[in-house]
């Protein structure tokens, strides 16, 4: 039964646009010139370049050229720096200055301790800085001591047990 029907049938039902056989074969050539223009770079390479190629990029190399030093801080520079750090000291110092004048009655006992402690003082480096007056026993021992604070010493620095005990 479809036998029947394609029987009658005249056209395939393709259709060719005018002039298409007449343009083909120039398209076709296009392409493949296109094709050939594509593949090659347009660059050349002279003949034997590769093979004088490491000589000629040692040669350039161990060539000793004159190499210029640019500084990446100028002096000018570092001075104007400078001064304008020692001018906000300055100005620090005359501003703020609190005129607390040191003396040895505002240093702390155990300050001086502490410091001739560090230093590794030994008894015989502090006697060379006295004379021999200034050693006599008389300067050591002070007779003005009350009662009432020889007392008070007691009972706040020492522990009673250990009289006491002895």
């Amino acid at each position: 039964m479809k036998q029947k029907k394609l029987d009658h049938i005249n056209t395939s039902g393709f259709k060719v646009p005018k002039d298409y056989f007449s343009q083909v074969e120039e398209q076709i050539l296009g392409e493949v010139r296109l094709k050939d223009k594509v593949n090659s770079s347009g660059f050349n390479v002279p003949d034997a370049y590769f093979n004088t190629l490491d000589n000629k990029i040692i040669s350039n190399v161990t060539k000793q050229q004159e190499t210029k030093v640019i500084p990446l801080f100028k002096r000018r520079n570092i001075a104007y720096a400078l001064t304008i750090a020692a001018s906000i000291i300055l100005m620090f110092n005359v501003f703020y200055n609190t005129n607390d004048e040191l003396t040895f009655s505002s240093i702390d006992t155990a300050s001086i301790e502490d410091y001739l402690v560090d230093e590794n003082y030994t008894s015989y480096d502090l006697s060379e800085l006295l004379t021999y007056e200034e050693l006599s026993k008389d300067n050591f021992i002070d007779n003005r001591i009350s009662q009432d604070q020889l007392e008070d010493y007691l009972l706040n620095s020492s522990n009673l047990e250990d009289f006491l005990i002895e």
